[in-house]
Order: C-alpha cells, then structure tokens, then sequence
C-alpha cells in the first residue's frame, strides 16, 4: 500500500508534536512492508529547493529513511498561517497528489497545505484526518480570541465576529464553509482527545470523530526511578515553545515567589517572539533557581527527563494532547498542567499529578509550594503513574493500519 502524509511542517527543521506523530506513524507504516511519503510545507532558504512548479519551490530528501517533498511559495503569503486554500498550491495540487499514486492520504495537519486537502475530493483519493488542534475550526488555530482569555468555538461564525472583530465576516464564513467541506469528505475523522472531538462535533453537527491517543517510542525514554524524602532537592522543567499562550511567563512568576533553596525550574525551548523571550529572561534574571537550558534534540528527550523530578504544563490556551505531558508520564514522572481540555483528560488531580486553574500564578505557587515542602508526595502521584495507560507507537500504528485497509477495501 502506498501511504502518503500531508502536514503543515516537518523535520528536520520542526519536531514538536503533530511532527512527532507523523514520523512515528509513517516509520512503522514502513517497517510494515508499506511504501509512504511526506508532503510538507517548509521555511528553508530558497537556495536549499531544486525545482519548482509554478510559484511553488520543491525539494526531495530523505529523513530517517522517509522520503520528503518539502513545498515552499517563492513569495510568501501574508495569510499563509492562517488561511485554509491557496490558488499557487491549488494550481499544482492534482499533479502532485497523482505523481505519488497513493493508495490513501493521512492529513496530519491542513495548515499551509489545506489546497492538497481540498483536492483530494474531486481526485476520488480516499484519506484520513487527524484533527491535532483547532485549526479547521478556528481562524486563529487556538481558539484563543482577542476580547476574552478563551473561546468555546466559532457558533457557525457568531463567536469569531465578537471576539476577534478584526476578522472580516465574509472571511470567517468562506474558511468555516472550506473546513467543513475538507472534514465532511474525510472518510474517517480522529482527534487524539475527547476534548477536541467534541469542539468539532459540536461545530459541525453530524461530523463522527473517533479518538485515539497518540503512541510514543519508548526506546528513547528512561523511567525516573527516584524516591523522595523530606528536604530533597526538586527539579521542576518546562520544556515547549515560548508563546504567550504557553503560559511560561506564569510560571516563572509562581516560581519566583517561592524563592527556595532547595528547588529548580529548568526552562528547555525556543520561540520566534523576541518581546516575549526577552521579558521571561527579564522576570527571571533575580532567580539563580531559574536556568534556561536551550532546546535539546528528541534523541536527549529521555536524558533531559530522566534528570528532572516535575514536569510543568502552564498552557493558557485548550492544548490536545501535550507530547511533553505524555512523555513525561512514559517517564514516570509527576505533571503539573493547566485544568484545560486535554490535560485534564490526562492528568488527574492528586493522582498522578495537580491541576491549577489557566493563568492562575497563586494557585501554581500552592501547588509548588506543596511538593517543595514535602516531597514524599511524588512518591505516591509516581506509584499511581505506573497504573495510567500510556499506548506505544505500535498500538497507534495498529490501529491506523486497520483504517487504512478498511478504507482501501
């Protein structure tokens, strides 16, 4: 069978986790005997590609064993993070889709390559879509608004209009009618949380979405096998993109507060946004507790863990299904995440981790201030871990692999 994958970015350039769940599905799809390809938008300088289609430069390669076309527009669109359909790709979209001569198309993200969705219709190629966040549902990808912290959904478009006024009400219709058309003609629908299933069934009534979480490689991981006492030293991490709605600025405020000598946040990422890097470096700098580590490669994934004791998930935004929050309990290791969508599937208060309500910087500093000052505790959140299911990328690909042949028939 041939299997081709469609996402909005990809190795070796991002590697966070929709990225993660493509490459790990489409290597076991081809240590199963299965031919696949990924098709993905990119950022590289445009020396790197050596073709192109129209207004569209291509590029070729291999990652890890898994062949690459790698799309990029010559002149870069102001809406291409954004809109669903773009006319340069739309020109190229049926030559590329039928030169790969695919049995099925697994879409794991329509960000950038929405116009390659929007084909595969009139074509009459089967695929699958993986809903990995709000993107089909919200123009702003997060359903994070303008006027208030959240948003429930777009309501057919009333929401948009209220809480995001800067979008044009023609806009928000045109995107709301091109996503339901790339979902309604998917011929199978999944969404690694409950959470996000519900956002597009309830938007989009009639729409059935099954959930499957995401599996992960466990060669790469090591178990925290620590037990604490009273006194000990606690290692807390953040590890992920510096975004606002990351809610990494929250807490480094409620870490600061606590001020002990006995307790670490380490911060491991990146982000585009200087302003806001820049003032978490500010807010930290009085706080010799607080170190910035950089990013290290997902080959480190399972060192960097091993050597931390908390994991900490402050999203301000309705996160899916965090890889780090699933990595850090392959781990063994206790998360403090935001009581918000799919965390809180996850993560069960004083089970095996806490919950604090979004943006809350005093109720994450309680919860701190509660591990610091006994430890022992993460003795008990560790021992319930070991009950949590957590499934490898084997029982994921399982089940992928019997969809794609029930589709294929």
């Amino acid at each position: 069978m041939k299997i081709l994958y469609l996402i909005h970015q990809f190795y070796p350039e991002f590697y966070t986790g929709t990225e993660k769940f493509v490459l790990n599905l489409s290597t076991m799809m081809q240590k199963a005997g299965n031919r696949v390809k990924v098709i993905t938008y990119s950022f590289y300088e445009d020396s790197f590609y050596d073709q192109w289609r129209g207004e569209i430069l291509c590029k070729e390669f291999l990652y890890n064993g898994i062949p690459i076309l790698a799309i990029k527009h010559k002149q870069l669109p102001d809406d291409i993070h954004h809109a669903i359909g773009n006319t340069a790709i739309t020109e190229i979209a049926d030559d590329l889709i039928l030169m790969e001569q695919a049995d099925i198309v697994h879409i794991g993200h329509t960000m950038r390559v929405g116009a390659l969705a929007q084909a595969l219709n009139s074509l009459g190629i089967p695929y699958i879509l993986t809903l990995t966040d709000f993107f089909l549902a919200c123009p702003k990808v997060n359903l994070v608004p303008s006027r208030q912290p959240l948003c429930n959904g777009p309501k057919q478009g009333e929401a948009c209009g209220k809480l995001c006024p800067e979008l044009k009400s023609d806009y928000i219709h045109q995107r709301l009618a091109a996503a339901k058309n790339i979902l309604s003609n998917a011929r199978m629908l999944i969404a690694p949380s409950a959470f996000v299933a519900g956002v597009f069934m309830q938007e989009f009534p009639g729409l059935a979405v099954k959930v499957v979480h995401h599996g992960l490689s466990f060669e790469r991981l090591k178990r925290n096998q620590r037990t604490y006492a009273n006194g000990d030293r606690i290692v807390f991490c953040y590890a992920g993109s510096f975004n606002s709605y990351k809610g990494t600025h929250v807490l480094v405020e409620a870490f600061k507060r606590l001020n002990p000598s006995n307790a670490v946040l380490k911060i491991y990422g990146s982000g585009p946004d200087e302003s806001y890097v820049k003032s978490l470096t500010s807010m930290a700098a009085t706080n010799s507790n607080i170190e910035f580590c950089g990013v290290f490669p997902e080959s480190q994934t399972g060192e960097v863990l091993s050597n931390v004791d908390v994991v900490v998930v402050p999203s301000l935004c309705y996160e899916n299904y965090p890889m780090t929050l699933h990595e850090a309990l392959a781990c063994n290791i206790p998360v403090i995440a935001t009581n918000l969508g799919g965390m809180a599937e996850k993560i069960k208060d004083g089970f095996n981790g806490f919950l604090f309500n979004m943006g809350d910087s005093r109720h994450l500093q309680t919860v701190l201030e509660g591990i610091v000052n006994d430890p022992r505790v993460l003795n008990r959140l560790k021992r319930n871990i070991d009950s949590t299911a957590i499934p490898g990328v084997e029982q994921e690909a399982y089940g992928y692999s019997r969809a794609y042949r029930m589709i294929k028939g």
